[in-house]
């Protein structure tokens, strides 16, 4: 759902127009056991990981 929110705001104006917390800022990467994950901007500590990740297409 809240994808959705900054899209539409970013659409017409800023998301903060809307009391819509900006987007967090992360980086991928891979933990110690390979994996693939994602980690806020400024920690080691990834938020979610993935054992296993595909390649989809859109």
């Amino acid at each position: 759902m809240r994808a959705r929110e900054w899209v539409v705001a970013s659409l017409y104006y800023g998301p903060e127009d809307y009391d819509i917390p900006p987007l967090p800022r992360w980086r991928e990467g891979r933990d110690e056991c390979g994996r693939l994950a994602l980690f806020e901007a400024e920690t080691d500590e990834p938020f979610i990981t993935c054992g296993r990740p595909v390649t989809v297409r859109r």
